[in-house]
């Protein structure tokens, strides 16, 4: 009879326990990450705008650069008949502005760079997160992970499709600010008088 009792009042207890952890269970969503990217009309479009400013940039060099040969060109010409004083001052003022063309290409990409990192994060911040929020207060999950990083997906709980669709329709496009050579004059040049 004791045993009896015993295991009836471990049933329960093992019941109740069950229930409990039943109800402890998290629910979690899963999104497939580069997918998303991938199908993001916002993404495509900010590489689009980035490759073509990259282009861009490249063209203004090998113009700049082409000047540059030109100049050295008639400093070559005009060696014998200048004077000493006058084409060292020539010749200085050619290291000058290669000096300042490599100044103004190496923050022409570093902008480009942080243009794009910041373009990024306001999408990931204003469009992304909101998004996954919604969908995981919607499906109960109390966390959406990467489904590449899963060994199994229970069937319902990848949100991926749903959320490309409203990520696309909460930021459809997304503009990267604008980069040029020549617009890295001012940005180097104050530097310089900073210094």
């Amino acid at each position: 009879m004791k045993k009896q009792i015993a295991l009836i009042l471990f049933g329960a207890l093992m019941a109740s326990s069950a229930q409990a952890a039943s109800k402890d269970v998290q629910k979690i969503g899963f999104v497939n990450d580069q997918e998303l990217a991938q199908q993001s009309t916002a993404l495509q479009g900010l590489q689009l705008q980035h490759d073509k400013m990259a282009n861009a940039l490249k063209k203004e060099l090998e113009a700049e650069i082409k000047k540059i040969g030109e100049m050295e060109n008639k400093i070559r010409e005009g060696e014998k008949t200048m004077s000493k004083s006058e084409l060292g001052a020539k010749i200085d003022e050619l290291d000058k502005i290669k000096t300042d063309l490599q100044a103004r290409v190496q923050t022409a990409n570093q902008s480009l760079k942080e243009n794009l990192t910041k373009a990024m994060m306001t999408f990931k911040d204003k469009a992304v997160t909101p998004v996954i929020k919604e969908l995981a207060e919607e499906n109960g999950f109390s966390a959406v992970l990467d489904s590449r990083i899963a060994f199994y997906v229970v069937e319902g709980s990848d949100v991926t499709e749903e959320a490309i669709k409203r990520v696309n329709k909460k930021m459809p496009k997304l503009d990267l600010k604008k980069v040029t050579l020549a617009s890295e004059v001012k940005k180097t040049g104050s530097k310089k008088a900073k210094k």
